[in-house]
């Protein structure tokens, strides 16, 4: 029989259910807490924030206990993230690392947003393909994504200014055929007398 116990601690800050944990979690400890993830999802709760940081020693099925649960949260459209950086539970939770969504402190999590989540330890994870993707890779198809759309932008810019120089051209070329067309029509006045008085042949009609 084990003489410590876990501490657990149930708060509700913003959006966000959060479970602080400290102490030996041993495997007698996870129906427990598998109790209470249940309990706090059939309430209506659908997104946890759990701090293992003050755990002093896990036992290995604690992190496939996790598994287990963040698949049943994701299920009916959750998350939960994890903050902890302490080596005891980094170890324990290194075979999953890639499943999980893990911040180092609260800090970390609270600034979170879409650089937050590639930068964070764990991995990034879409709900509706299911495809999880590392967080080199995210930072890898984020700079991707941005050099496309600036490609993407520059070349719009380009085409708008080639658009805008072959309307001016054409503008340029009505404007100078709507000269030429007076013109010709004020040197035909002028010459008519002369043509008139013969000193001049019509050749447009020859």
């Amino acid at each position: 029989m084990r003489s410590e116990a876990l501490d657990i601690a149930i708060e509700g800050r913003g959006s966000s259910t959060w479970l602080t944990l400290s102490g030996p979690f041993h495997k007698e400890q996870v129906p427990n807490i598998r109790g209470k993830f249940a309990a706090l999802l059939e309430d209506g709760n659908r997104l946890f924030s759990v701090d293992l940081e003050g755990v002093i020693a896990i036992d290995d099925t604690v992190a496939e206990m996790f598994l287990t649960i963040l698949n049943e949260v994701r299920g009916k459209g959750g998350e939960v993230r994890f903050i902890f950086r302490n080596p005891v539970v980094s170890s324990a939770f290194a075979p999953y690392e890639r499943l999980f969504l893990i911040y180092p402190d609260a800090a970390s999590l609270a600034n979170r947003g879409f650089f937050g989540r590639i930068f964070s330890r764990g991995s990034v994870l879409s709900k509706k393909t299911g495809v999880r993707i590392s967080r080199q890779v995210a930072l890898f198809l984020l700079f991707v994504l941005c050099g496309w759309f600036i490609t993407l932008a520059f070349i719009i810019h380009l085409q708008g200014q080639r658009i805008t120089e072959q309307e001016k051209t054409l503008s340029e070329l009505k404007q100078s055929n709507q000269r030429s067309a007076i013109e010709l029509a004020k040197l035909k006045e002028r010459v008519r007398p002369l043509e008139q008085l013969g000193v001049l042949r019509d050749t447009t009609k020859e």
